[in-house]
C-alpha cells in the first residue's frame, strides 16, 4: 500500500513539474529580401541605368544597325551567288564573287564581334552597379535581422515558399534609398595599362545574388 502511494506521489509531482516548465520555441526566423528589386527598383539602380543610357544608348544603337547593315549585305552576296550557281548547288563561282562573299562574311563576323564585346562590357558594368548596391544593402539588413531578432535573412529568389510578414524588401529599399542615390559605372583598373593601340577587357566584379 505504501509503495502505491509513492508511486501515485512521484506520478503526480512529475505531471506538476510538466506544467510548470515553460515552452520553449525551436523554431528559427528568417527573414526574405527581394535583391532583384532592388537592383532594378532603389534609387541607386535607377541612377546606374541612366549613365549606362547615357554613355551606351548611341553606341548600341550605331553598332546595331552596322550588325543589321553587314547581315543584309551577306544574305545579298549569298543570294547573288546562288543564281551563278547550277540548280544542284555545284558550278564555280567568278573570282569577283568570291572575294565578294569572302569580304560581306568578314563585315559580317566584326560586327558580330563588336555586339559581343559591348554586350560583354555591359554586363560588366551592371555586375559593378550590383556589387556597390549590395554593399549598401547588406548591413541594411543585417540592421534589420537583429532588430527582428530573426536567425538569417535569405534572398527571396532562393526560397521556395515564405511568409509575407518575413520579407523585409520594402523596409531595405527605404533605408537604402535614404543612404544611397548614386553608383559609379566605371570599372575599377585592375589591371595594368594595355600598349597603345590595344584594347584589353576590363575584369568583371565578383558576382552577386541574381533573381530570378
Amino acid at each position: 500500500m505504501k509503495m502505491t502511494y509513492q508511486v501515485a506521489a512521484f506520478a503526480a509531482a512529475m505531471t506538476i513539474s510538466a506544467v510548470a516548465l515553460p515552452h520553449v520555441a525551436v523554431a528559427q526566423t528568417t527573414l526574405t529580401v527581394d535583391v532583384g528589386t532592388l537592383y532594378a527598383e532603389s534609387v541607386a539602380a535607377k541612377s546606374g541605368n541612366a549613365q549606362l543610357e547615357a554613355k551606351y544608348g548611341d553606341r548600341i544603337k550605331t553598332i546595331q544597325t552596322n550588325y543589321q547593315t553587314a547581315g543584309k549585305a551577306w544574305n545579298d552576296q549569298v543570294e547573288a551567288a546562288r543564281k551563278l550557281l547550277k540548280p544542284d548547288g555545284t558550278g564555280t563561282l567568278p573570282p569577283a564573287t568570291e572575294t565578294s562573299l569572302a569580304q560581306a562574311r568578314k563585315n559580317l563576323t566584326d560586327a558580330q564581334q563588336q555586339v559581343d564585346e559591348i554586350r560583354q562590357e555591359i554586363d560588366y558594368v551592371r555586375q559593378y552597379v550590383q556589387s556597390q548596391i549590395f554593399e549598401k544593402m547588406a548591413p541594411i539588413a543585417e540592421k534589420i535581422r537583429k532588430e527582428r531578432k530573426a536567425e538569417i535573412v535569405m534572398p527571396r529568389n532562393v526560397v521556395l515558399a515564405f511568409d509575407p510578414s518575413t520579407d523585409i524588401t520594402a523596409s531595405v529599399l527605404q533605408q537604402l534609398n535614404a543612404t544611397m542615390t548614386t553608383v559609379s559605372i566605371t570599372l575599377p583598373q585592375q589591371q595594368a595599362p594595355a600598349p597603345a593601340g590595344t584594347a584589353q577587357p576590363a575584369t568583371p566584379p565578383k558576382q552577386q545574388p541574381q533573381t530570378r
